[in-house]
């Protein structure tokens, strides 16, 4: 188990990631019938998809330096066990605040368990190789998010919106056997700290990198942006622009064709391009896609058939910026990769879901808030890039 070869490790580590995009995108067809069951607003349920992200957010932020304490596996026993007990709770929800709460207990769990995925490729990789793992991860999670609105709007229209979790629970219960059985053990390298300072000195050593945290803050705002999008997807595309629910997962699902492609790409260019070569430019064409949405909307010229295109570039930069994002701030670290990744996605998931939760308050039934959200975060995280990624620590 020990011998994996790159490909395979890619595979089965990339399913434990792809449960962050199962847990949101499979159940976007149901909010509109989640709204009707709860008696609320679309945009109150809306708000679960914020509120999963804050409690991934925090499971990463926990499960990365707990993982560099007590080993990877570990953390994803306890990390699965908390993502299927809130799976099999939610659709015995009476209310949306009890909803929010097992979210969040669901996303703590999930949090936990995909932190161990990059903290792992850095275990036994570097430099480009750990950058062509990570883009090998990408391409397997990248599925999902393709394949889970038309899973979750048909199993909303055999079984009702419940089914969907039950079926989030079957697929924890696959991975806990994934790393229980087939995922290598790496021993835990010894630390003099205690453990009550482990996870306080480790953050302090990542924060302090200042080149790390501007791959770590670029990848979170560029994530932002993209997320915005996605917390806004079922408003935009069935109320806004009227679509139907079977058509959803074809419109969302062109933005991961993209990202498909552009995770293709990024293994090619690795042959010729630095990984922060790579991320400058798509950063920057990430910026344009958006302010061109923001502008469109001002001048209200936004219409569906300029919207998918723009947004298929805003999200399919994120498959060239987040692989090659995580590969260089790791490659700044050895014994704390744990903590990087775990501050890294906690970042990503904390900015996501606060945006998330701005555009919930802002919303007033335009695109204007979701416009404006995606192209501030898009600017952020150039700057961020442009002022600290760049500068030699």
């Amino acid at each position: 188990m020990q011998n994996l070869s790159p490909g395979r490790l890619a595979f089965l580590l990339a399913t434990l990631v792809a449960l962050g995009p199962l847990a949101i995108d499979t159940y976007l067809p149901a909010l509109l019938a989640m709204s009707g069951h709860f008696a609320v607003e679309i945009h109150a349920v809306e708000v679960s998809v914020s509120v999963y992200v804050l409690g991934v957010a925090a499971g990463q932020w926990l499960g990365g330096p707990l993982s560099d304490q007590f080993g990877r596996k570990p953390v994803a026993y306890v990390g699965l066990t908390l993502f299927i007990l809130g799976c099999l709770s939610i659709p015995l929800s009476s209310n949306i605040d009890m909803l929010y709460m097992l979210r969040f207990l669901q996303a703590l769990g999930g949090g936990a368990t995909v932190v161990i995925a990059a903290a792992s490729v850095r275990d036994h990789f570097t430099g480009k190789e750990a950058a062509k793992v990570m883009t090998t991860i990408g391409l397997v999670m990248l599925v999902a998010p393709l394949v889970a609105p038309a899973v979750g709007a048909l199993l909303l229209k055999l079984f009702g919106w419940q089914s969907i979790f039950y079926m989030l629970a079957i697929y924890g219960f696959m991975l806990f056997g994934i790393v229980r059985f087939l995922l290598p053990t790496v021993a835990v390298k010894p630390g003099t700290e205690p453990l009550r300072q482990r996870m306080f000195l480790a953050y302090g050593r990542v924060l302090s990198n200042r080149q790390a945290m501007g791959f770590i803050l670029a990848n979170g705002l560029a994530f932002a942006a993209m997320f915005t999008f996605i917390t806004d997807a079922a408003f935009l595309y069935m109320e806004y622009f009227g679509i139907t629910p079977e058509q959803f997962p074809l419109y969302f699902g062109a933005n991961v064709v993209t990202m498909l492609g552009m995770n293709r790409l990024n293994v090619l260019l690795l042959r010729r391009y630095s990984s922060a070569s790579i991320m400058q430019v798509a950063l920057a064409l990430q910026v344009v896609a958006c302010l061109t949405l923001l502008g469109l909307t001002l001048a209200g010229l936004l219409t569906l058939w300029l919207v998918v295109p723009l947004i298929m570039i805003a999200a399919g930069m994120v498959a060239l910026i987040m692989p090659n994002g995580i590969a260089s701030f790791l490659d700044l670290f050895d014994r704390d990769s744990g903590a990087a990744t775990g501050l890294n996605g906690a970042l990503q998931f904390l900015l996501a879901g606060l945006i998330g939760t701005v555009l919930g308050m802002l919303h007033d039934g335009s695109t204007l808030p979701m416009t404006a959200l995606m192209a501030a975060s898009s600017v952020a995280a150039w700057v961020a890039f442009s002022l600290l990624a760049r500068r030699q620590p």
